[in-house]
Parts: C-alpha cells; sequence; structure tokens
C-alpha cells in the first residue's frame, strides 16, 4: 500500500507542463500579409513584428512561437496596402490556428 501512496506523492510533486501557446497564421486572403503582431492581452503595446522581412501570401502559413502558458493572446495582422485586422483576447493554447481574414 505504501508504494502507490509514494508514487502518487511524486507524481503531486511535479509541476505541471506549461501550454504550448505559438500559434499559425494562414493567409486565405487575396492580398498578401506583410506584418503579424501579436501580444498576451493584457499588454498594451505590440511590440516587433514576427514575421519580419516575409510576406504570407494566399495559402501561405507563418508559425509564431510564444512563451509557454502565454494563452491569452491579441493578434493583428497588416496587408500590403496597410489594412489592420485584429483579434482579441484568443486562447492560443487551444486555438493554435488562425485563418485571416
Amino acid at each position: 500500500m505504501r508504494l502507490p501512496l509514494a508514487a502518487l506523492a511524486c507524481l503531486l510533486a511535479v509541476p505541471a507542463l506549461a501550454q504550448d501557446a505559438s500559434v499559425r497564421i494562414t493567409n486565405r486572403g487575396a492580398r498578401a500579409i506583410s506584418e503579424i503582431y501579436v501580444a498576451s492581452s493584457g499588454v498594451n503595446a505590440w511590440g516587433d513584428d514576427r514575421l519580419g522581412s516575409k510576406t504570407l501570401g494566399n495559402g501561405a502559413s507563418h508559425l509564431v512561437p510564444l512563451p509557454p502558458g502565454q494563452c491569452v493572446n491579441d493578434i493583428r495582422i497588416i496587408f500590403d496596402g496597410g489594412e489592420a485586422k485584429e483579434r482579441r483576447r484568443i486562447n492560443t493554447c487551444s486555438q493554435g490556428d488562425l485563418v485571416f481574414p
């Protein structure tokens, strides 16, 4: 009886693994995506463009790595020509693929 209790104690002592918060952005629109911003929903700054010098044409995808456990995020994409689309408070741990527009 002591062995199962000891095993249970070990399991409880191990912290749960943080969830993967990475998000894949896919472009299904006619215009290319030229910029991608992802920020934790509690932050009032977008930070750096996650796409860099690349662009995403129709059907192309880009994986944005995020810190483990940073699950609730705001996402902003900029199309060629400057139009922006935003999605707020997206749980990227449970919804890891987003399609724009």
